[in-house]
């Protein structure tokens, strides 16, 4: 978990670090009636900021590659509020199913689908195994951070909390996996 946390902070310090630009000047002047010459040193620090318009997202989270096929869209609705929702569906044949997610994304700087986020989210997830059913419901929150390295393409990395709660049906007891666990996201997608 430490490790993760060090590159989530790294890349993120990486993001801010990359709107600044340095520039260093030397200009000679001469002078054309005294032919003096004049030379001026300068340094100029510049602060850029990507203003691009992007109204709406498409991301996966490969990270959850490992249990579900996922797919994302984010609408932005304000300039602090955005909202989005996807499906994900189990990766190994023995597991039949399907699920939703609803997202909530807050901005508080008002660059919506843009920079640092307050996400609560809630997912619901019909799952099938071993002559079993079972519902699985999570209610949760992240922190995360999407920024745009390239013109499109987003990146999105996020921590938190979620809160299952299992539901069987069958002879097989699902109740015995809920419970609270950290959230982990890092998405990667397009945005226009």
């Amino acid at each position: 978990m430490r490790s993760t946390l060090t590159s989530v902070l790294f890349l993120v310090s990486v993001q801010l670090a990359s709107g600044q630009v340095r520039t260093e000047e030397t200009r000679t002047t001469t002078d054309s009636t005294s032919g003096k010459t004049v030379t001026t040193s300068s340094v100029i620090v510049s602060k850029s900021e990507d203003i691009t318009p992007r109204n709406s997202m498409i991301v996966v989270n490969p990270l959850k590659f490992f249990f579900f096929y996922n797919l994302s869209y984010f609408q932005k609705v304000d300039e602090r509020i955005g909202i989005g929702g996807g499906f994900q569906i189990p990766v190994f044949d023995e597991i039949g199913g399907f699920g939703g997610n609803f997202e909530l994304r807050y901005y508080p700087s008002g660059k919506t689908l843009r920079g640092f986020y307050v996400a609560p989210n809630f997912s619901v997830s019909s799952l099938s195994a071993f002559r079993s059913s079972g519902t699985v419901t999570t209610i949760g929150v992240l922190l995360g951070w999407q920024w745009f390295p390239g013109d499109d393409f987003a990146l999105g990395l996020g921590i938190g909390i979620d809160r299952y709660m299992l539901a069987k049906d069958g002879d097989y007891d699902f109740n015995s996996y809920s419970g609270t666990a950290p959230a982990l996201r890092f998405d990667i997608g397009y945005a226009w």
